[in-house]
């Protein structure tokens, strides 16, 4: 980095998913072998209430098999709901053998949906062993009122369910939680004041709205990259919001960021843009 340009962090999106299916353990620990500073990840709740790390709250189509490895259709999905499966039954299934059709150069292997406890002891064992820095959580809840009780249940359970995983690793002061879900953030700051919060954005919803609809000023400000300008910054610094923008996965745009000091990037290929970050001058 050049001098008087900030250290930005960069997050691994899923782990990395550019290169190894998403949310999985292995693609959390190439992450962190690469230098992720933090890992993005999406959590749900199961059947017998425990924290899985999963971006839906089914399984996709797109990249997951039954337990027998049938494909499953889009119109199947609801009815493989993870909120109604016990987590005995959610490892029988795989999401990582099915090549996405998204992400070409992505290497595919058997893996599983994790729980979030598994992913925090595999990550942190991987560090020790391998002596490299262990990086933060991202976490992300996905809820909508209109989901709430069918896939997965009303904010206050959701909270307490991830705050009980969190406490029993001691890690309550180091991670980010991040949703759209302004219900959730305002059930997480009220239930933990000192947590380190960020408000996910994707629409045109002036910044002023979104957090006026929140009601507390977050640690953090999360907006798709396309959002970004200098005004936006500048009304991000006279507030002491960081800014950690999504899903940015081209050298062009990173430089782009950089320029606007952007405090973290969050990543499917964490190698391009931690080697975009150093070469910038």
């Amino acid at each position: 980095m050049g001098a008087g340009l900030k250290q930005i962090e960069v997050h691994g999106h899923r782990g990395c998913r550019g290169l190894l299916p998403e949310n999985t353990i292995p693609a959390f620990l190439k992450a962190t072998e690469l230098g992720a500073d933090a890992l993005e990840l999406d959590i749900v709740i199961t059947g017998d209430k425990q924290v899985l790390v999963s971006h839906e709250a089914w399984f996709a189509s797109e990249f997951c098999l039954k337990p027998n490895g049938e494909t499953i259709t889009p119109e199947e999905e609801a009815q493989h709901n993870i909120y109604n499966l016990p987590y005995q039954t959610i490892q029988l299934y795989d999401c990582g053998l099915k090549p996405h059709p998204r992400f070409r150069q992505q290497h595919n292997l058997p893996a599983y949906k994790p729980l979030l406890s598994e992913v925090i002891e595999a990550v942190r064992n991987y560090s020790l062993n391998y002596k490299l820095q262990e990086p933060y959580f991202n976490i992300e809840i996905k809820s909508f009122p209109e989901g709430d009780n069918i896939f997965y249940p009303e904010p206050g359970v959701f909270a307490e369910t991830l705050l009980k995983v969190l406490d029993n690793y001691n890690l309550g002061g180091s991670v980010m939680v991040q949703s759209f879900d302004v219900r959730l953030l305002q059930v997480l700051h009220q239930l933990r004041p000192t947590i380190k919060l960020g408000l996910l954005t994707e629409d045109l919803t002036p910044p002023e709205i979104r957090l006026q609809q929140l009601g507390f000023i977050p640690y953090a400000y999360n907006p798709h990259y396309r959002l970004l300008d200098s005004s936006l910054m500048q009304l991000l610094g006279e507030k002491s919001i960081k800014c950690f923008t999504w899903t940015v996965n081209d050298a062009l745009t990173v430089q782009n960021l950089i320029a606007l000091q952007v405090d973290g990037i969050i990543t499917d290929y964490p190698d391009l843009v931690l080697n975009t970050i150093r070469n910038t001058d």
